[in-house]
C-alpha cells in the first residue's frame, strides 16, 4: 500500500468520528442535561480512540512497535472528543453571554430586554425562560406601579378641587356675614341656604369617598338579601324624582318580564347612580328613559337620555372615579357616582357598559345573572 493510501486510511476512521461527534453534540448540547453531554464527550473521546486502535491495528495499517506512530493517532482521535467539547463550550458560552447581558441590562432598568430562545442546555434555556418570566412580570408589576402612581396623583388633584370649590364657598359666606356685609334677615338666609348646599356637597363627596374604600367584592356577592328587581328599579327612580324636577327632566321608567324576578339591594345603588348621572347631563325639559327586564339567565337595565352624549375619545373613561364629561367640572355631584355603580356590578357577577352619540344622548346598560 501506497504511503497516501495508508495515511488516507489512518485519517478516515478519525475524520468520520470527528463529524458524527460534531453532530451528536449540537444535537445533546440542546436537549441533554449539560452533566450527561460532558460524560458524553469523555465518553467518544475514549471509545473512539480505543475503535480507532483496535481497526487500525486489525487490518494491519497500524504497526504495534512504531510508538510515535501509536501516539500520533492517539492523539489524532482525540479530535472527535475536543470538536464536540468545543461546539459544548461555545454553545454554553454564548448562552451565557446572552444571560449576563439580560441581567445587567435589567439591573440597568432595561425591562424590555429579553434572553429569547437559547441554542444550549436545557438547564440554561430553563434559566433563561425564568428569567424572560421574571422580567415580564417585574416590568408589568413597575408599569402597575406608574399606573396606581398616576391614578394617585389624579385622584388627589380630584379631591382637591371638589374639597375646595364648596369649603371656599363656605369661607366666603361665613366671612360676609361675620364681617357684617350682609345683615338682613333675607340675605342671611339665602346665604345659610347656600352653606347648607356646599356642605351637602362636602357630605356626599365624603360618603362616596367612604363606599368606595369600603366597597368589597366577597362581601357584596356574600351579601344574600333580595328584593323584588321591578321594586328596586322604582326605588332607584324616586330617589332621583326630586333633582329631576328641579331640572325639569323627565324620567319615564319600565319594568317588563320581570315576574318573580329578585335582586341584590345593591342595584338600587346602581341604578340610581346611572339615572342620577343621565339627569345631570340632560337639558331642561329632556327625558330620562329607564328600561328594565328580566329572563331565566339575566337581569338588564338600561338608562338613556337625549343629553349632549360624550365624546367618543373620552368614552372609555367614563367609569373612573372623579371623571366628568365637562373639563370645567361645573356640574354637581363627587364624580364617583358611575365608578361605583361600576365596582357594584362587577362585584355581583355582571358588566356594565357605556354607548354615547355626541348631541343624540347617552345609554349604560346593566347585565347581571339572576
Amino acid at each position: 500500500m501506497s504511503e497516501s493510501l495508508r495515511l488516507l486510511a489512518l485519517v478516515a476512521p478519525v475524520t468520520v468520528a470527528t463529524v458524527l461527534s460534531s453532530v451528536a453534540a449540537r444535537t445533546l448540547v440542546r436537549r441533554a442535561p449539560l452533566s450527561y453531554t460532558l460524560v458524553a464527550i469523555a465518553v467518544v473521546a475514549s471509545s473512539v480512540t480505543v475503535v480507532d486502535m483496535v481497526l487500525l491495528n486489525h487490518f494491519m495499517l497500524l504497526n504495534p512497535d512504531h510508538w510515535a506512530e501509536i501516539t500520533l493517532v492517539a492523539l489524532y482521535s482525540l479530535t472527535a472528543a475536543v470538536a464536540a467539547a468545543l461546539i459544548v463550550g461555545r454553545t454554553t458560552d454564548d448562552a451565557i453571554r446572552r444571560l449576563a447581558t439580560t441581567a445587567q441590562s435589567l439591573g440597568n432598568n432595561d425591562l424590555e430586554v429579553r434572553t429569547g430562545s437559547l441554542n444550549a442546555s436545557p438547564e440554561l434555556q430553563l434559566l433563561g425562560a425564568t428569567l424572560d418570566r421574571a422580567a415580564e412580570r417585574l416590568e408589568f408589576a413597575i408599569e402597575t406601579e406608574r399606573r396606581i402612581e398616576g391614578q394617585r396623583r389624579d385622584l388627589m388633584t380630584s379631591i382637591s378641587h371638589d374639597l375646595r370649590t364648596p369649603l371656599a364657598s363656605i369661607r366666603a359666606t361665613v366671612e360676609a356675614i361675620n364681617d357684617g356685609v350682609v345683615d338682613d334677615p333675607q340675605t342671611v338666609r339665602r346665604y345659610a341656604a347656600e352653606m347648607l348646599r356646599s356642605i351637602s356637597a362636602l357630605v356626599d363627596l365624603v360618603d362616596d369617598l367612604y363606599e368606595l374604600s369600603q366597597l368589597d367584592a366577597r362581601s357584596v356577592a356574600a351579601d344574600s338579601r333580595r328584593l323584588p328587581f321591578g321594586e328596586a328599579i322604582h326605588r332607584a327612580a324616586d330617589l332621583c324624582a326630586h333633582d329631576a324636577a328641579l331640572r325639569d327632566v323627565r324620567v319615564e321608567v319600565a319594568v317588563q318580564d320581570a315576574g318573580d324576578a329578585t335582586c341584590s339591594p345593591k342595584l338600587i345603588r346602581v341604578v340610581q347612580s346611572l339615572i342620577d348621572n343621565a339627569v345631570r347631563y340632560t337639558p331642561r325639559g329632556g327625558r330620562v328613559r329607564v328600561y328594565a327586564g328580566a329572563d331565566p339567565a339575566s337581569l338588564r337595565v338600561s338608562v338613556e337620555d337625549n343629553g349632549h352624549g360624550i365624546d367618543p375619545a373620552q368614552l372609555h373613561r367614563v367609569f373612573e372615579p372623579f371623571w366628568r364629561g365637562d373639563e370645567a367640572r361645573s356640574t354637581r355631584g363627587s364624580g364617583l357616582g358611575l365608578a361605583l355603580a361600576q365596582r357594584i356590578v362587577e362585584a355581583l357577577g355582571g358588566r356594565i357598559e357605556a354607548t354615547s352619540t355626541p348631541a343624540v344622548g347617552s345609554r349604560f346598560v346593566v347585565v347581571l345573572p339572576s
